[in-house]
């Protein structure tokens, strides 16, 4: 009895540290997405979104390739050895990939700049190389204080992220300095601080040899895991490419900047993937498939519930919230952020079946739901934004979020009448 106290406590403690670095993080990047806008306008800030969605989507691939299989297979490891042997093949594997990447988007940006579009300069190109290597690395240092439940490192690790960039836009944009250059250069500079002190706190031991025994690992998973994510990218941020034509970069960046508001989700929706997805895997280990389903009911109940309790004021009072922002400049687009709260709810329902499946090794299911939901975001949008403008983006969005929360309740619903032999407790 004592045993689960102190483990309460403990896991309390961690969340108290979690709740602040999220509060840090989302007040951070609402403030900067609010200078921003601001400052380059609705088309300008379309150009700085299409970018900043094309380095999410290289971060995706990285979460998806390694962050993601390892925090799924490190809560099964057998003993500290093992735990501590898979770490260290993770961060090598990072390491790797995150170069390799940094190298493609260099190269892709050089395109374009050679070809003289988005207006972007050898500035913007050589922050984004190493924004896209210091970005994924952070991550991967982020995931693993979630997993060793090192909240201090944690908010350590965000501060030195977000409170740089927030304090250079705010002084940029006082002496109508802040342009793409300037707001591109200030994540990559902040990331390398932030990356330098998150290796130097972590002590993780470098092994170059454990990067391919970790890719053959957990190949399966990874590549489970990067269907479902690029499709989920695909379907939610890169879909702005798709719309390009009929919107430009005005609708975009409207777009954007007012999902930006309800940015403060974000690191919610964070928050549950490093803390609740462990909690799935811990009472799945323990209980099995009952323990499971009855534990995703009731944390299911409580999410929706706070859910509903932000997103409703959200959605009445959408205009007035996006003219105080954002200025009037954006008030014709109001609607988006009204659409946006319905697919966020969408989202969290999502994220407690992919938790149970998750949970379960069940990582196919996933891959296709994504699929199929991407695939109806991409063919809705594609229609809507011709005959809607950008609130055409935010309702494709839903109907693909939709069909993608359906697959996945029907392969629960399926598995809990024909349980498979993952479904044993794993030891």
């Amino acid at each position: 009895m004592m045993e689960r106290v102190k483990r309460l406590l403990a896991r309390g403690h961690h969340l108290q540290w979690v709740l602040g670095d999220q509060a840090v993080v989302s007040g951070c990047n609402l403030a900067i997405a609010i200078l921003l806008a601001r400052a380059l306008g609705p088309s300008g800030f379309g150009i700085y979104a299409l970018i900043t969605v094309a380095q999410q989507y290289f971060v995706s691939i990285s979460v998806s390739m390694v962050g993601n299989p390892l925090v799924t297979a490190a809560p099964h490891a057998r003993d500290a050895g093992e735990e501590r042997r898979m770490i260290e093949s993770g961060f090598a594997a990072q390491l790797v990939l995150g170069a390799g990447l940094a190298v493609l988007i260099a190269v892709a940006m050089a395109i374009f700049l050679h070809a003289g579009t988005l207006g972007i300069s050898v500035l913007t190109v050589t922050s984004l190389a190493v924004s896209s290597f210091g970005l994924p690395l952070l991550e991967w240092c982020r995931r693993l204080c979630f997993f060793n439940r090192d909240g201090p490192l944690l908010l350590q690790l965000d501060a030195l992220t977000y409170l740089p960039v927030l304090v250079g836009t705010a002084v940029a944009a006082g002496y109508d300095w802040l342009t793409l250059d300037v707001a591109v250069a200030l994540w990559a500079g902040a990331s390398v601080v932030a990356c330098a002190w998150g290796i130097y706190r972590l002590g993780v031991s470098l092994r170059l040899a454990g990067a391919r025994a970790f890719a053959a690992r957990h190949w399966r998973a990874a590549r489970d895991f990067v269907v479902s994510f690029q499709a989920q990218w695909l379907g939610s941020q890169g879909i702005v490419y798709l719309v390009l034509p009929w919107v430009g970069t005005s609708g975009v960046g409207a777009y954007r900047s007012i999902i930006s508001l309800a940015g403060f989700i974000n690191p919610i929706a964070t928050t549950l993937d490093n803390t609740l997805s462990f909690r799935f895997a811990e009472v799945y280990r323990k209980g099995g498939d009952p323990a499971l389903r009855r534990y995703a009911l009731r944390a299911g109940t409580a999410l929706m519930a706070g859910a509903a309790l932000l997103l409703i004021p959200i959605a009445v009072f959408a205009r007035g919230i996006v003219e105080l922002f954002l200025g009037h400049a954006y008030a014709p687009y109001a609607s988006i952020l009204y659409v946006h709260s319905l697919g966020i709810a969408l989202v969290f329902a999502t994220k407690i079946a992919l938790y149970h499946l998750r949970a379960r090794q069940q990582t196919r299911p996933i891959a296709w739901s994504s699929l199929a939901g991407a695939t109806v975001s991409i063919v809705a949008a594609s229609v809507m934004a011709r005959a809607f403008g950008p609130v055409g983006i935010a309702w494709s969005i839903v109907l693909g979020g939709a069909v993608s929360l359906a697959w996945l309740v029907c392969c629960i619903a399926r598995d809990a009448k024909s349980p498979e032999p993952m479904s044993v407790p794993l030891k």
